[in-house]
């Protein structure tokens, strides 16, 4: 009769040294090529399995046995290899999502820096037309000799009404102070 135990694979666990040897752990996933049946490939995995289940001195010195030379240890490597691409993909996509992200920040730099001299133009265009319109409603304020001539004849006409008065009295209100001859009454 067959073993009632699952035939298992040997996957290696990969480490970070140069002499890291450390001995395959058993995966209970079943492998057509190493099961008991399999012939020559299942001796030597069956001798690494009594020798690791044992804890014989091969178990207690790792560094004495050599990893096996496995197909699962070329999956390890290949899957490792696979997986340091795809990092190395990611990593090249993200520099290159960093970089559009760059040249986007700068364009949108440049666009605001446009967009804030256009609304300086605006603001000059808004305060160039105010002050024309102020112009507009200084030009109809008289000028300097005008605001002279008009003190002055308002001057004259206040004195000279102040003379009248005085001299002809306003009838009903003030009687004359001074008679036309200089003397008074």
């Amino acid at each position: 009769m067959a073993d009632p135990t699952p035939p298992t694979r040997l996957e290696p666990q990969l480490g970070s040294g140069p002499g890291f040897a450390a001995p395959p752990v058993a995966s209970p996933v079943a492998s057509p090529a190493m099961s008991p049946a399999a012939g020559p490939v299942a001796s030597p995995l069956a001798e690494l399995r009594a020798a690791v289940e044992s804890g014989g001195p091969a178990a207690a010195s790792p560094a004495v046995i050599p990893p096996p030379a496995l197909p699962g240890d070329r999956v390890g490597v290949d899957q490792l290899s696979r997986i340091e691409d795809k990092a190395a993909r990611i990593e090249e996509k993200y520099a290159r999502s960093e970089a559009l992200l760059n040249r986007v920040e700068d364009r949108v730099e440049k666009a605001t820096a446009r967009m804030g001299e256009a609304a300086r133009g605006q603001d000059v265009a808004a305060l160039r037309g105010e002050v024309a319109a102020l112009d507009q409603r200084l030009r109809g304020v008289p000028g300097f000799g005008t605001l002279l001539l008009v003190g002055v004849l308002s001057a004259l006409i206040g004195a000279g009404t102040t003379v009248a008065a005085l001299r002809y009295g306003v009838p009903g209100v003030m009687p004359p102070i001074v008679n036309v001859g200089g003397q008074t009454r």
